[in-house]
This record gives C-alpha cells, sequence and structure tokens, in this order.
C-alpha cells in the first residue's frame, strides 16, 4: 500500500478533521496519484472528506483491513497503523504557517524499504 500526506511547515497535517490549507496544486497532485485507486482512510478523516470521484474508500475499523487497497490518504492514526506495510510515501510539503490540532504522524516503524517522495507546494 502506498501513502500520501501534506504537511505545513509546522509540522501539522490538519484541524477538526480538514486541511488547513487549499492548495491547488497539491490537490491535482492528489487526484493525479490517487485516481481510479481504492483508498483507506480512518472514520475522522472520512467524516469530512468531500466526494472523491473515481475513487472507492474503505474506512478502517478497529481491526485490520482485509481488502486491496492502493492508498492510505490518513488520517494520523490510520497512517501510524499501516506505516509498517507502505511501500511507498508521498509527502507533499505546504508552504503554510497555520496552526492545526493533528501533527505529523510518528512513523518510527515505517517499512524499511518504503520509497519517499518529497513534493514542495
Amino acid at each position: 500500500m502506498k501513502a500520501i500526506i501534506a504537511v505545513n511547515n509546522l509540522g501539522f497535517i490538519g484541524k477538526g478533521n480538514t486541511l488547513l490549507w487549499h492548495n491547488k496544486e497539491d490537490l491535482k497532485h492528489f487526484k493525479k496519484l490517487t485516481d481510479g485507486g481504492i483508498l483507506l482512510v480512518g472514520y475522522n478523516t472520512f467524516s469530512e472528506l468531500p466526494v472523491l470521484p473515481n475513487r472507492g474508500l474503505i474506512i478502517d475499523t478497529r481491526g485490520e483491513y482485509k481488502f486491496d487497497v492502493d492508498w492510505c490518504i490518513g488520517g494520523k492514526k490510520t497512517y501510524e497503523k499501516y506505516c509498517h506495510i507502505f511501500t511507498e510515501l508521498h509527502i507533499s510539503h505546504i508552504d503554510n504557517n497555520q496552526i492545526g490540532d493533528v501533527t505529523f504522524p510518528d512513523l518510527t516503524n515505517l517499512n524499511p524499504d518504503c520509497k519517499i517522495f518529497n513534493y514542495q507546494y
């Protein structure tokens, strides 16, 4: 499974289960990468997601998922729970200094073979 996440200059990924920013280029990037895929998402993040056309959503539960999933799209606890099986991690660094209530996940258990891709927006 691949993962995609956006983080701002202060290390925040969200506030109130939503993004702190609206960055058109990053949203285009997210759409391009995840289009046609099956996305794993935590319940809180799912509750605030807009409609994502041409993508299937699986809401994470307390157990392990039992479906073929292409992308993990958050939130923080979902990234932390599954980082040990990520094959790719796509990180968008957003030039933004807003203070949120959710920080970048603890990925100390990240799959050591995971390829990391960084993008600047």
